[in-house]
């Protein structure tokens, strides 16, 4: 039986604070008064361990220890869920706090990787490229964090838990990938050739031996959704077959009834077809919002291009439910109810099912102060709920 029409979910970060980040850093009055103001907003009762009267709180000492430093990022992870819990969401995570970026934390738990230098993300957010210079492979510990990050929230909320993790086409392709290079290379390979062909075996090996023992923990750690982020999806044209085997092979071993969840941001999603049709994911988390008119919401102030994945899912007969993002996350504006409700009809009319359409913002928001943020979320959950009300359900 499926969920009702338009749940309601993050899509994975949201903004670390400057007292999560900075934790050797003596904190300034300012940073602490932030974490009082939010701690007392989201009804964080934790909040009196990071700062109380007494200037006993974690964040009011010159210098702290390793446990201590540990205690501010748990507790970092208590605030997202808080917001996630009081904004109304029905699926919630930790808005990645204790990570450090999509794809540098993932890269520091997996063997066969050296850092090369800094690169410029979204924004003025910046990661860590590296390069692969020996076979991949997650590392015990990698697998023990993530569990544990799980546990941590589900023993913290009674909202479905929702874990996230950068997916191997995105790992593969944000790396420089020498060693497979290399290999093809001492094959007997030329060299465009042997970069073609590197690259894709770095993509597998990102998805048998990093992202799948992650998924298959998770999975008897009884996660009912995972969801695997792709920012980088169609980067190349050409590369759909690896991208579709690269995502079954992640998902490999889930038992039945877990919900396995791809996101899709910022490609020519045109260019996954028609491989992307055999494909065993069940939902797809994707951008919308991005190509609309950020004020008003009419069929015919969208780009031809906003929604046509959704009929190309229908084109290639693909039963998939459609995480709709209805929040911009590079502005500042705050989309209005009406305005979500109204892409959200539009989508579902579309797919010709509500329950078969799922509410997100395009992205993660960390490139959103909390305050836009949370407008967003509070907006969206609103929008979803008016959406229900017009279906009837």
């Amino acid at each position: 039986m499926r969920e009702k029409a338009f749940i309601t979910q993050e899509i994975g970060s949201i903004q670390r604070p400057a007292w999560r980040q900075k934790l050797d850093a003596k904190p300034l009055p300012e940073w602490i008064a932030e974490a009082i103001f939010w701690g007392e907003r989201l009804g964080v009762k934790e909040k009196s361990e990071l700062a109380n009267p007494k200037k006993t709180g974690l964040l009011q000492k010159s210098a702290r220890t390793p446990a201590e430093k540990q205690r501010i990022i748990d507790i970092a992870s208590l605030y997202v869920i808080r917001m996630f819990e009081s904004a109304g969401l029905d699926r919630v995570f930790n808005g990645e706090q204790p990570r450090t970026e999509m794809y540098d934390f993932l890269a520091k738990n997996t063997r066969g990787i050296s850092t090369a230098g800094v690169l410029n993300s979204f924004d003025a957010n910046y990661f860590k490229k590296g390069v692969i210079d020996s076979a991949v492979g997650v590392l015990p510990s990698g697998v023990a964090f993530f569990e544990e990050e799980f546990s941590f929230v589900k023993k913290n909320t009674g909202k479905v838990v929702k874990p996230c993790l950068t997916g191997p086409y995105t790992m593969a392709d944000w790396s420089y990938i020498e060693h497979y290079r290399k290999l093809r290379e001492g094959g007997g390979a030329g060299p465009l050739d042997a970069l073609m062909a590197g690259r894709h075996d770095a993509i597998l090996a990102f998805s048998k031996d990093v992202l799948n023992p992650i998924v298959q923990g998770l999975g008897r750690m009884g996660a009912s959704v995972i969801q695997i982020d792709e920012p980088a999806a169609a980067t190349r044209e050409g590369e759909s077959e690896v991208f579709t085997q690269a995502l079954n092979l992640s998902f490999e071993g889930l038992p039945g009834g877990v919900e396995k969840a791809v996101h899709l941001c910022y490609s020519n999603y045109s260019a996954l077809f028609p491989a992307l049709a055999e494909c065993k994911a069940d939902s797809y988390l994707v951008e919308f919002t991005n190509h609309a008119s950020p004020v008003n919401f009419k069929p015919d102030q969208v780009s031809p291009e906003t929604f046509k994945i959704i009929e190309l899912f229908k084109e290639y007969s693909m039963d998939v439910d459609v995480g709709v993002g209805v929040v911009d996350i590079h502005s500042d504006l705050i989309e209005t109810p009406q305005v979500i409700r109204d892409r959200l009809l539009y989508a579902a009319k579309l797919i010709g099912d509500p329950t078969r359409v799922q509410v997100n913002p395009d992205c993660g928001l960390r490139t959103r102060q909390w305050h836009i943020a949370y407008a967003k979320l509070l907006n969206m959950v609103e929008g979803a709920a008016l959406a229900r009300a017009v279906v009837g359900d």
